[in-house]
Parts: C-alpha cells; sequence; structure tokens
C-alpha cells in the first residue's frame, strides 16, 4: 500500500495561460513604475507627458470622421445586443 502513489502526484503541474499573463502585466508595471521614477529624477516627466499627450491628439486629429463614426456605431450596437441578451437570460 505505501509503495502505490497517487497518479496525480507524478504529473507535472501545468501553467496556466492567467498565470502567464499575470506575472507579465506585473512586470510591465514595474518597468513602467522604474521609468516614471527615471524621468521624474532627470526632469524630463512632465515634457514626456507633454510630448506623449501632444502625438496623441494629432493621432486623433487625423483620424477620418467616418472612421469615428463607423466605430461609435459598432460600440452602440454591441451594447444594445448585449443588454438585450442579459433580460433575454433573466
Amino acid at each position: 500500500m505505501e509503495t502505490a502513489k497517487k497518479a496525480g502526484s507524478k504529473a507535472k503541474k501545468q501553467t496556466n495561460i492567467t498565470q502567464i499573463l499575470r506575472a507579465l502585466f506585473f512586470i510591465i508595471l514595474c518597468l513602467f513604475i522604474v521609468n516614471i521614477y527615471y524621468l521624474s529624477t532627470k526632469d524630463q516627466l512632465v515634457p514626456q507627458i507633454l510630448k506623449a499627450y501632444s502625438a496623441f491628439v494629432n493621432f486623433s486629429l487625423s483620424i477620418p470622421t467616418p472612421i469615428l463614426m463607423l466605430i461609435g456605431y459598432s460600440i452602440v450596437i454591441f451594447f444594445i445586443g448585449y443588454f438585450v441578451g442579459v433580460k433575454k437570460k433573466k
């Protein structure tokens, strides 16, 4: 009886994809915090934020209006379908 072991004890544990993604998220978050600290010590944080904001504004202004209308229409249709599905489920 002592020599018989559970079959599950010999099997290797598999890493779940959510564990990998969570570890990757924490690594990226730590690198982001270190980058912010580095920029703040070099007095470059505010200029970098302003440069990123300026690039974002220029990008958003370069997108044509029909594409934004199509994206907005798709989001509205998605949420209408979602709420109808939730009501039917109840």
